[in-house]
């Protein structure tokens, strides 16, 4: 019977490896199907991180709300090693509005940026003096452009980073295209990896729904619905902007970017009762909360909560083929 053995070292989140290769007929005799095989899996700890905040009047209280959770936020995504890009930007596409450009100088930060909780948390208030005619989704295209691209904002975005996009406003969008033709944009800027996971996700904070009490002004109330599109499209979050903080909003969407980056593909399907995962030696519980899951649809290991490894963990995955039963 044949067993499946991933051996490999998470490097940034990069699942990174070597394999236990099967060994050779001269060392050793076995039947064809009692010989490991090995499985190579590339990941990723790159991610490029756009925000598009709202600057358009009554978003001040939201941005002030949303700068509290930056410190908390660099600190999760730096104990886990993310290779991070993050960019600003803001809905005001006006003629002389900040709305599709990256805002600040240098125009994005990273893990390497003096004094960034700062700096951040200073950046993402950026004022209610916009239009109020917020078009978000014309803005990250124009952030996104291939003008840009090789222009202003050819040091932001990494064609090998997973690209996240989160959207802070309190109205729906009101950009001139069809919500298809900026995912369409946005899957042909970034394809599927060969892993069939996103290349992209989006995430919204705002008025995720007319029913809620949660309104955009006293007498008025708008929900995000193309903004929701893009999130349902591609995976991500959506969240209340009228929660009295937003740490589990943020949460909620960190949380999905590590899953996104961390699944963990297997090359055959399990005996699901072989399945073993272990973390730097350690045997790790299937526990959907603070261990690992098994997805027979896209076959694959996601770590969950406290089980999330480190950078420098090692990672050791074994099972037995199903089709070698």
């Amino acid at each position: 019977m044949k067993t499946s053995t991933s051996y490999v070292r998470l490097a940034g989140l990069v699942l990174l490896g070597s394999a236990l290769m099967a060994c050779s007929a001269q060392n050793f005799d076995l039947p064809q199907e009692q010989r490991a095989f090995g499985q190579i899996v590339t990941y990723n700890n790159k991610v490029d991180v756009l925000f598009m905040m709202d600057n358009s009047s009554s978003m001040l209280q939201y941005q002030n709300k949303f700068a509290q959770q930056v410190p908390a936020m660099i600190d999760k995504l730096d104990a886990l090693k993310l290779d991070y890009h993050i960019g600003i930007t803001t809905s005001d596409m006006r003629s002389g509005g900040t709305g599709g450009d990256l805002i600040g100088s240098p125009n994005f930060v990273t893990p390497r940026t003096p004094d960034l909780k700062t700096v951040l948390s200073n950046r993402v208030k950026v004022g209610q003096t916009g239009s109020d005619l917020e078009r978000g989704l014309e803005s990250i295209q124009s952030v996104l452009s291939s003008s840009n691209l090789n222009g202003a904002h050819k040091d932001f975005f990494r064609e090998d980073a997973l690209l996240v996009l989160i959207f802070l406003t309190n109205e729906d969008d009101y950009s001139t295209g069809s919500t298809a033709s900026y995912v369409n944009f946005l899957n042909k800027l970034k394809p599927m990896y060969k892993n069939n996971q996103p290349s992209w996700i989006a995430n919204f904070i705002g008025v995720v729904s007319i029913d809620a009490d949660c309104r955009t002004t006293a007498d008025f109330k708008e929900a995000g619905l193309r903004y929701m599109d893009l999130v349902r499209a591609s995976g991500g979050r959506n969240e209340s902007i009228c929660k009295t903080s937003l740490d589990q909003a943020v949460n909620n969407i960190r949380a999905r970017i590590v899953e996104v980056m961390t699944d963990f593909p297997l090359d055959r399907k399990p005996v699901l009762e072989t399945l073993t995962v272990f973390v730097n030696g350690v045997k790790l519980a299937q526990d959907d909360k603070n261990g690992w899951s098994y997805f027979a649809e896209g076959n694959f290991i996601r770590f969950n909560g406290t089980a999330v490894p480190s950078a420098d963990a090692e990672i050791l995955i074994d099972f037995k083929p199903a089709e070698a039963m």
